[in-house]
């Protein structure tokens, strides 16, 4: 058997109280670096032992003078790595927007919103393709530039999200709980095109590397007395993926995942195991890593479980991912876990198959946060609070 290489920091933590939203305490772990690498193996079937670097701190970004509540809520890298907007609140209600020059190393703008934004996991901020405009996806966007608000596009929905080259934005269309549209936008001229999602209810949806739309979904109670590519749902945990093309040359796919008995009367189901919302879309294979650490074909949705057991070790906890270029490596945001008999998640570096290889390292963690990596893969962001920190990573 060959050996899977789990790299790990001796890691210390330091806690303090903070108010996010003036609504709840909560606990904020700073994870420092506290000697030499430790490295623990694990029998696996791998064809490396390879070790990745860890990402180093170059910079931290101080954000305390904004306001007297700050929460960093987002970041977003500009197409061009050049900039980092941080989505933050100064005060309760309220989100600012601040790019920050990376080359510069002081803001570039900042925005104070109308409304509160990036508080839900759905709100992303998003750049145009020539980094000339952000939004949060629907009506109101910005010049990055010079912080001035622009006219509002005619888009509506949410959870909105760009496609691999930014020419297309969907959203999801529909009450909570009720059947849903997909609205798919052209962001150059903001052509509209409608998709029903026969009766199905959109949680979340994702483009895949060809254009497909991949569609979490939850049932609505139409669904239950009918026959769909050959199952027939008839509880609520029964759960259902979509991958629509919106050429329509294709025709939807459906892969159910039935609910489990549980033996118990009064509960008779219970959600199988194998369901998971999606952790990391990589566009370099097309594929999609469920947050059970199963992996989905984006053209086919076949699933592959062989390496489910690793995933599911480097996925634990619910945490923010993203992706390098080359689909080799995903970055893992680290955080504290709302039962607070659980250990905090350190931040990872993961080398996907054949490597296997999870790196852990020092930096702020929390429940949530922002977390992104620049498009040129060079810098990592990771924010909490009133501070931003910037790892290089190659």
């Amino acid at each position: 058997m060959r050996k899977r290489s789990i790299i790990k920091r001796k890691i210390g933590y330091t806690a303090t109280s903070i108010i996010i939203a003036g609504v709840t305490s909560m606990t904020t772990l700073h994870i420092t670096a506290q000697g030499a690498d430790a490295t623990t193996n694990m029998a696996t079937n791998t064809a490396s032992n390879e070790q990745v670097p860890i990402p180093k701190l170059v910079r931290t970004i101080d954000l305390s003078h904004i306001g007297s509540v700050v929460a960093v809520r987002k970041l977003s890298f500009s197409p061009d790595s050049r900039y980092l907007a941080i989505v933050v609140d100064p005060e309760l209600g309220k989100t600012d927007i601040v790019v920050w020059d990376m080359e510069k190393g002081k803001p570039q703008s900042h925005i104070h919103c109308p409304y509160q934004y990036g508080v839900l996991a759905d709100h992303d901020l998003l750049w145009s393709r020539d980094g000339k405009v952000i939004s949060f996806g629907a009506k109101r966007q910005w010049d990055p530039m010079t912080g001035e608000a622009l006219p509002d596009n005619p888009a509506i929905g949410r959870a909105a999200r760009l496609n691999k080259d930014g020419t297309k934005m969907l959203t999801i269309v529909g009450a909570l709980g009720q059947p849903s549209y997909i609205h798919v936008y052209d962001t150059k001229t903001w052509e509209l095109q409608k998709i029903y999602l026969d009766g199905f209810a959109a949680v979340a949806a994702n483009w895949t590397a060809d254009d497909k739309i991949f569609v979490n979904t939850s049932l609505t109670h139409e669904l239950y007395s009918q026959v769909i590519d050959g199952y027939q749902p008839n509880d609520y945990h029964d759960s259902a993926y979509r991958l629509i093309d919106p050429t329509g040359i294709e025709m939807p796919k459906t892969l159910w995942i039935p609910a489990v008995s549980t033996g118990d009367p009064k509960a008779p189901y219970k959600y199988s195991p194998d369901v998971g919302g999606v952790s990391a879309v990589i566009f370099h294979t097309n594929k999609l890593l469920l947050g059970n650490g199963i992996l989905l074909d984006g053209k086919t949705l076949a699933m592959d479980k062989s390496s489910q057991d690793f995933f599911k070790r480097a996925f634990d906890g619910t945490s923010d991912s993203r992706v390098n270029k080359d689909g080799m490596k995903i970055y893992r945001r680290g955080n504290v876990p709302l039962v607070r008999s659980r250990e905090p998640t350190p931040n990872r570096v993961i080398a996907l198959p054949p490597s296997n290889t999870i790196v852990e390292f020092g930096g702020l963690i929390d429940t949530g946060a922002g977390f992104d990596l620049s498009h040129d893969d060079k810098r990592l962001a990771i924010g909490n609070s009133t501070i931003v920190q910037i790892y290089q990573v190659q």
